[in-house]
């Protein structure tokens, strides 16, 4: 049997190695190298299904129209845009700033039974409404029960 020196420390490297691993997962890009926050901006989304189309609602409060793309590529649909900073000459600096500024993309696959043809975009009130129909192939049917 070897003996093996005691270290009480030995396992805290690893352990917070894991711990960061995890952070990094679930907040990408959340911390630089230096360690100051680096957070993007994603507008957060909504997704229904219904029977005849899929309806994704994007909040984007205080963005233009012209400022929102909408693109369809090859099975993926992507939501891309800019919140552009607002100055005010009059104001020398801010207490607190946490509204992000910069570009921002989502990305969703779509599944093999929409129709990438007909989708649908309208804007309004800061709401991005996506509207992603199925194919009649994909929709529910109801078949006739014969009474024999």
């Amino acid at each position: 049997m070897a003996m093996v020196k005691y270290e009480p420390n030995r396992n805290v490297v690893p352990f917070s190695t894991a711990i960061s691993k995890v952070f990094d997962e679930f907040f990408p890009g959340a911390f630089g190298n230096e360690g100051t926050p680096t957070v993007t901006w994603r507008p957060q989304v909504d997704i229904l299904e219904h029977d005849d189309q899929v309806l994704i609602r994007a909040d984007m409060p205080g963005l233009e129209k012209s400022n929102i793309k909408v693109i369809v590529n090859d099975g993926l649909l992507t939501i891309e845009g800019t919140r552009k900073e607002e100055h005010d000459e009059k104001s020398k600096g801010f207490v607190r700033t946490e509204r992000f500024v910069g570009n921002f993309a989502r990305s969703f696959n779509l599944p093999a039974w929409a129709d990438a043809t007909k989708i649908d975009a309208n804007y309004k009130n800061g709401v991005l409404e996506v509207t992603v129909p199925k194919t009649e192939k994909a929709r529910p049917k109801e078949v006739d029960i014969k009474v024999s």
